[in-house]
């Protein structure tokens, strides 16, 4: 064996050890700060990760790493303590705050994934975490207990939930003769509870998708060649919004706001898992 290898052998025998003994430092870290949340707080719900991660996202705006975590639901919060070399600061969702969770995919025997959307700081966050399943089922109860009960009516509704965006738009407004003004830039994130208007990363406008009505994808007559509209009501007010592929956001606008109005599926304990993927997630 040529010394070169047995070098390179050595070099990689060095770095599996290095990178044992973090993740061991990690690990008992994560533990020594469950026991004192668990201590201090009396959380519904309070584990580490393990080898799984936490990743949140500002839309129209930065990304965090993906880091293994220490996750607390309690009363009144959600927090994800990232478990790094560096200390950093817990990601902390408010009761208030909270604006739709749910999980995109059905459970899995392995690792399984939650997306939570929160308005904090007047910007809005898209938190993805994994966890494994038995976790994950106790993280989903604990969320149930802080949710508000249109947060769990939207939960219990059947995937696939409709995220698009953000989208570049443009408020676009009439006149008497039937040309369109449009204002300044703008983007629109759709959620499953939310369509929200941002202005860069700040959130200009949060409007609730059961408020909205009469959805049209509209040719402009004055500019046919130029972006076509996305027209609906709120209550009294008319808006419109100048978007590149209209006609296809105007579809999941209008599929995303009859979601918000149907009851959510019933779920029945004497079916069997096979005939409704999310039997389980009645607690």
């Amino acid at each position: 064996m040529s010394e070169v290898l047995i070098a390179a052998l050595l070099g990689l025998s060095a770095w599996g050890v290095a990178a044992g003994i973090r993740a061991d430092r990690r690990n008992r870290a994560a533990r020594r700060l469950v026991g004192r949340l668990r201590a201090e707080r009396d959380p519904l719900y309070c584990a580490a990760s393990g080898a799984t991660w936490f990743q949140a996202e500002t839309i129209n705006g930065p990304r965090s790493a993906r880091h293994p975590f220490v996750v607390e639901v309690s009363s009144d919060r959600l927090a994800l303590y990232p478990v790094a070399r560096d200390e950093q600061a817990p990601v902390i969702v408010r009761r208030e705050q909270l604006r739709w969770f749910g999980r995109p995919r059905k459970y899995t025997p392995n690792v399984n994934e939650i997306w939570l959307h929160a308005e904090i700081d007047g910007e809005w966050r898209l938190i993805r975490l994994r966890l494994f399943q038995t976790q994950m089922r106790a993280l989903v109860r604990a969320l149930k207990a802080l949710a508000t009960d249109e947060h769990n009516a939207a939960y219990r509704r059947r995937r696939p939930y409709v995220h698009h965006g953000p989208v570049a738009a443009r408020p676009a407004e009439q006149d008497m003769l039937g040309a369109w003004t449009l204002g300044d830039p703008l983007a629109l994130y759709l959620t499953p509870l939310h369509l929200v208007v941002l202005s860069g990363s700040r959130v200009a406008r949060a409007i609730p998708l059961a408020q909205i009505q009469a959805i049209a994808a509209v040719q402009r007559l004055d500019a046919p060649d130029e972006a076509g509209l996305v027209r609906f009501q709120v209550g009294d007010e008319s808006l419109a919004f100048a978007v590149d592929d209209y006609e296809r956001f105007a579809a999941l606008l209008g599929e995303a706001a009859r979601r918000t109005l149907e009851d959510p599926v019933e779920w029945q304990r004497k079916k069997k898992p096979s005939e409704d993927d999310d039997w389980e997630d009645e607690v």
